[in-house]
């Protein structure tokens, strides 16, 4: 397991125990999209019953989870600029709380 995406773990534990919300939602999806990213492609149970148990996982670099979360900020800039342009601007902002999340996990520049 990445050390990045156990740090990520760690968080989301963290943010559960201090009833962070925003935090644990950001961290929840995130770790969610990694472990999509996991997933052995055609690889089921034996009884074609998929769940996260019954699928073969790969283990993922960092630089492989740094570029899962690149992709959520990506997805995440795109919704706060639809929201800023339909007027949601509290979405906007509660999204840019949880893109400031992600960003805490990516390298320095």
């Amino acid at each position: 397991m990445s050390p990045l995406r156990s740090r990520i773990g760690n968080d989301l534990a963290q943010a559960m125990k201090d009833r962070d919300t925003a935090r644990a939602k950001v961290l929840r999806t995130t770790l969610s999209a990694i472990q999509n990213a996991e997933a052995v492609e055609g690889v089921s149970s034996v009884e074609g019953i998929v769940g996260y148990g019954d699928v073969q996982r790969r283990s993922l670099s960092d630089e492989e989870v740094i570029a899962i979360i690149a992709l959520e900020i990506e997805e995440f800039e795109g919704s706060v600029a639809e929201y800023q342009r339909i007027g949601q601007t509290d979405m906007a902002h509660e999204l840019q709380r949880e893109l400031e999340v992600l960003r805490g996990y990516l390298p320095p520049d």
